[in-house]
């Protein structure tokens, strides 16, 4: 489940990337219904990685961890992955954390080229 999780949102953004390559190629701004419900659309899937993440892990989830979950993701995520990871593993699971999200920002760019080619 969390890696179906994790494919999703690479596809997302690799949406999102094309939507705003599209966008920019003809000069116009991005519709505010398309930026605030891929917002929305991300911090959904974000948080039911978290939770099947914990789930998986039986991490006892807290409120305050939950909410920063979906307000700020940036940081919140890493914290989350070093309080559930064990002594030993964090560097490695932060170095994975790192990895996806390159890999979530350059899917993004080339979906913005090919957006940029349609446009």
């Amino acid at each position: 489940m969390k890696n179906k999780i994790q494919l999703l949102l690479l596809a997302l953004f690799c949406v999102i990337g094309v939507v705003s390559g599209f966008f920019t190629g003809r000069n116009l701004p991005e519709p505010t219904w398309w930026t605030l419900a891929s917002t929305l659309l991300v911090s959904v899937m974000i948080f039911c990685w978290y939770r099947a993440d914990s789930t998986q892990k039986e991490f006892k989830r807290s409120i305050v961890l939950s909410v920063g979950i979906v307000a700020i993701a940036p940081l919140a995520v890493p914290l989350y992955v070093v309080s559930s990871t064990q002594r030993g593993f964090r560097l490695r699971a932060l170095g994975r954390l790192l990895g996806y999200f390159v890999l979530l920002i350059l899917i993004c760019t080339v979906g913005g080229f090919a957006g940029l080619a349609i446009g």
